[in-house]
């Protein structure tokens, strides 16, 4: 078996360090081997560990970069090549990085902080931002170039010590045979970004906001509720901030799915009422409940001939006639979105005054 030599009686093989009968064999390391792992980025996965008096060899790699270390008692350690990865190495440090220490890391897609494109909220201003990157486990698509990957999430460049391949080829065989009886632990993710904001609104209430950007992708979307995705939102009455706001037609104030009091249609006209303009049990809004029967000498400037019958209700800004001519009934609706004619079943009459 082919040896390093270490000094004229000691030297290093596949069983580990070697004098004479005595053998330190490898074992694995019971604890931090400082100075085995002091100019490495990112730190190695020591594999192996033997000691014997003042000699001292660790078998290190990241994934397929191994290299064997050998230190004499506090000196400098001398590092021999076992095999080269550039590839390795940065997948190691995007691993160390992203995912967990001693992690090697594929990547399919990623999105650098500096590129994307953030939500807009109208009417508003960003006064803080926080970018972290978002870590999206098992997905589908090929791996980009290890050192693209580095570039694209920010990783710093992967180094370690110097050391030539200058080993016995058949020692070197026997100790990356030790090294794969162990395997490397590699992660396959993509990384989009978490992006948190506090936004000013114009009445001085800041709202914060939380989103995603896709990993890959630049631009950031903020979901409503039904999944929806919005980059551009505007803060309803109660300062939560969506993609679509509801205008109530009566008080001219605008709700969200998120507001207990959010906009929907009135039982009879079909407007849109908001909660708090939703005044019947029945679901009617303010000029619906309202509706009172016209006189006999007013249903002319309602529209309704001396044989039929008129039904008039009014909120700050919606008005709402019902028509009777013999038996067709109409309503019709006047607010901000203009007048708005429907046809009536005839038993409406049971809910008129």
């Amino acid at each position: 078996m082919s040896r390093l030599i270490l000094d004229d009686e000691t030297g290093i093989d596949d069983s580990g360090i070697v004098r004479g009968d005595t053998v330190a064999g490898w074992r694995e390391p019971s604890g931090r081997i400082d100075w085995a792992v002091r100019d490495w980025q990112p730190e190695p996965e020591i594999v192996a560990q033997a000691r014997l008096d003042e000699w001292e060899a660790v078998l290190a790699r990241v994934g397929r970069h191994a290299q064997l270390g050998v230190r004499h008692g506090d000196g400098r350690p001398a590092w021999h090549g076992l095999s080269k990865s550039p590839d390795d190495m940065n997948r190691g440090i995007v691993g160390a990085t992203l995912v967990a220490p001693g992690r090697l890391a594929d990547v399919t897609a990623a999105t650098r902080q500096e590129d994307f494109t953030g939500i807009q909220v109208q009417g508003a201003r960003r006064v803080q931002q926080l970018v972290v990157p978002r870590i999206v486990e098992h997905p589908q698509g090929a791996e980009l170039d290890p050192a693209e990957a580095r570039f694209v999430v920010g990783a710093p460049a992967a180094q370690a010590p110097a050391a030539p391949l200058d080993l016995p080829e058949e020692l070197t065989a026997a100790l990356l045979r030790r090294l794969r009886r162990q395997p490397v632990d590699v992660a396959r993710i993509a990384v989009g970004l978490r992006v948190a904001e506090t936004w000013e609104l114009a009445d001085g209430f800041q709202v914060p906001v939380v989103y995603d950007v896709a990993p890959g992708r630049t631009q950031g979307y903020v979901a409503d509720p039904d999944g929806t995705p919005h980059s551009t939102l505007q803060a309803c009455r109660n300062h939560h901030l969506a993609g679509v706001l509801q205008w109530c037609t009566h008080c001219l104030q605008p709700t969200c799915v998120s507001c207990s009091e959010a906009v929907r249609l009135c039982r009879l006209c079909q407007g849109l009422a908001c909660g708090d303009c939703v005044v019947t049990e029945d679901g009617r809004c303010r000029a619906c409940a309202a509706l009172t029967k016209v006189g006999l000498f007013a249903r002319g400037r309602f529209g309704v001939s001396a044989g039929g019958s008129a039904w008039h209700g009014e909120s700050p800004n919606v008005q709402v006639t019902v028509r009777q001519q013999r038996n067709w009934w109409t309503l019709e609706r006047w607010d901000r979105n203009g007048r708005v004619t429907l046809q009536l079943d005839p038993g409406i009459s049971r809910e008129l005054r």
